[in-house]
């Protein structure tokens, strides 16, 4: 397993790789600039373009900088149930027993976990209405909204669910 991930034998964590917020905050930065530079330079589209860019780039700079210094785990998995930190919903602690079938899905860029739940509506209710709207959608389409994509899980996920079936007590 990756550095990302933390296994011992009834624990499971998985850590976003520390690349993707320096790089969203190295970006942010040169946005930053870039729209501090067109405020400087006077003239009207120079302005509105300038104020819009640091709005966007000094946000996005913003939440690398809270990911970097708060680095809470995507993922942590227990004998009493996973931690979700990761999907869209950020359903937080979700006991083992509101935990369904856990699956792989193929996407672009590899697999999609998805952590099947018993409740979809209880854990979709501890999300704000923004994301429990996506969560809606995610679980219309792909069956549950606790799904992470490849792009935020460090290995393959098919090696997460694999190590999440061996925690589930029922398997022991």
């Amino acid at each position: 397993m990756s550095p990302a991930v933390t296994r011992e034998p009834d624990r499971l964590e998985i850590r976003a790789p520390q690349t993707a917020p320096l790089v969203a905050l190295a970006t942010g930065l040169v946005g930053l600039a870039a729209g501090v530079w067109l405020l400087l330079s006077g003239g009207t589209a120079s302005l509105v373009l300038g104020a819009v860019l640091v709005v966007f780039f000094g946000v996005g700079a913003a939440r690398a900088v809270l990911r970097l210094v708060r680095g809470r785990p995507l993922l942590v998995a227990t004998r009493e149930g996973i931690d979700d930190g990761g999907s869209i919903v950020a359903a937080g602690f979700l006991p083992w027993s509101e935990v369904g079938v856990i699956d792989v899905l193929a996407a672009r860029g590899g697999g999609m976990l998805v952590i099947g739940v018993r409740d979809p509506e209880a854990v979709l209710s501890r999300a704000t209405p923004a994301r429990a709207r996506v969560g809606r959608a995610q679980a219309g389409r792909l069956g549950s909204p606790v799904v992470l994509p490849p792009t935020v899980l460090p290995v393959p996920a098919a090696e997460v669910a694999e190590e999440l079936e061996r925690l589930r007590p029922d398997a022991v």
